[in-house]
Order: structure tokens, then C-alpha cells, then sequence
């Protein structure tokens, strides 16, 4: 197994993948999807030198938003006997927010599905065209995935690492959840929708990472702070 993947994503993912039996193969950040040198391009390159070689790819992976139509929106909305008001999810490959909102709109028509999407990436506004480097992995690109399907999102919420790191460490501190950094997008935006909601209204965020691949970044008080990140104690 090949495990494609930019510099940019954290070593705790690369050597748990390596002790799993991967071979890692690092593909610079910067790299456009389009580049023969993304990790989109090594991993097409790699697909075409291997003998009998197949990439799952997750960008157009027709199982990818199914999986989340098929089980992942069932359990939502059984958990909540079927009393879903808002669903607020990250965008990356978007088979998440395309899978469950899709089953959502079908059995809860009136339920609002937000799509949050870092400052840096382009899929809360495709025409925007540029895209500039943000911290928070697994979210954001800059090209819209066949997985992703736009039109099923109500409404769009952009997000900051600042926000992001800032509020996954106050879950890790006050809840004791264990979460990465693009839960922290989606709760600060899930607590955004639910200020202009009445009490009683249910508001779902999806917590799709852990802390486990993000020792070394946003746990750390040194990498907040280099940052400019807020970490509690200090003055």
C-alpha cells in the first residue's frame, strides 16, 4: 500500500501509516491538484508505472458520500428520533456533507444543512479562483471534488485556524473530547448557527477527527503560540 500525501499533513498520520506497512511518498503542498506533482499527480503517475495498480481516490469515489448517505445520516437522525434542525459539516472531499445531506433533505426536508469551509480553500465559493495556505488538515481544497455535491448545502460558513485550534482545545479541556482540528471549524460554526436558533432547536456538528494525529501541532502550547494563537493561562 502507497500512501500519497502533501507535507503539509502531520508525521503522526505518516507514521501510523507506516507502522500499519505503508510506504509514505510526500508531494509538495503548494502543488496544485492539476500538477503532475500534487499528490493527486504522483499518485496517477504511480497508478500508471504499477502493474495492476488502483487508486481508491476519494475525489470521485461514488462509495464516499453513500457511506455517509447510507449510515452515517441514519444514526443522526435515529439518535435524535428524526428532531435534526441543522446539520453543520466540514467540507474536504465533501462525501460527508453531500452523503448525509442528502438523506437529511429527503426525511427531514426542513432541516438547514451547513457546509463550513476554511479561509484558503475554495468550496463555499468555487468562483473565487485563489486559494492561500491555512493550518487545519482535511478540509478546503482548491478544486471542487466530483464527490462533492453544492447544491444540497443551504448555506456556507468560512473558518479560521484561529477558531479552529482555539476551539478544539477548549473541547479537549472542557469536555474532554479528544478531537482534531476541523472539529473545532465545525463546532465554532455550529455554535454560530445555534446562537440565532431558539432553545429547543437541535443542532448537529460533525467531529470527524482525534487528537492522536495532532500532537506535535495544535496540542502543543510552543505551536500555538508561534502561531499567535490564544492558549489558556497565558496573559
Amino acid at each position: 500500500c502507497i500512501i500519497v500525501m502533501p507535507e503539509k499533513m502531520s508525521k503522526e498520520k505518516a507514521l501510523t501509516m507506516e507502522a500499519l506497512g505503508a510506504i509514505i511518498v510526500r508531494t509538495p503542498t503548494e502543488a496544485a491538484f492539476d500538477s503532475a506533482h500534487s499528490h493527486i499527480g504522483v499518485s496517477l503517475r504511480l497508478q500508471s508505472e504499477i502493474p495492476g495498480a488502483i487508486i481508491l481516490d476519494q475525489y470521485r469515489n461514488v462509495g464516499n458520500p453513500l457511506a455517509h448517505y447510507e449510515q452515517t445520516a441514519e444514526e443522526i437522525i435515529d439518535a435524535l428520533d428524526g428532531r435534526v434542525d441543522c446539520v453543520v459539516i466540514g467540507a474536504g472531499t465533501g462525501g460527508t456533507v453531500t452523503g448525509i445531506a442528502k438523506k437529511i433533505k429527503e426525511k427531514i426536508p426542513g432541516c438547514l444543512v451547513v457546509g463550513v469551509d476554511p479561509e484558503g480553500s475554495i468550496l463555499a465559493d468555487p468562483t473565487k479562483g485563489e486559494t492561500s495556505f491555512y493550518e487545519v488538515e482535511g478540509v478546503g481544497y482548491d478544486f471542487v471534488p466530483g464527490t462533492l455535491n453544492r447544491s444540497v448545502v443551504d448555506k456556507w460558513l468560512k473558518s479560521t485556524d484561529k477558531e479552529s485550534f482555539e476551539v478544539a482545545r477548549e473541547m479537549i479541556r472542557k469536555e474532554g473530547i479528544l478531537c482534531g482540528g476541523s472539529s473545532g471549524s465545525n463546532v465554532h460554526a455550529a455554535l454560530e448557527i445555534a446562537r440565532g436558533l431558539p432553545a429547543d432547536k437541535n443542532v448537529v456538528a460533525i467531529l470527524p477527527d482525534g487528537i492522536r494525529n495532532y500532537l506535535t501541532k495544535f496540542v502543543s502550547n510552543d505551536w500555538m503560540r508561534v502561531r499567535h494563537f490564544n492558549v489558556t493561562g497565558d496573559a
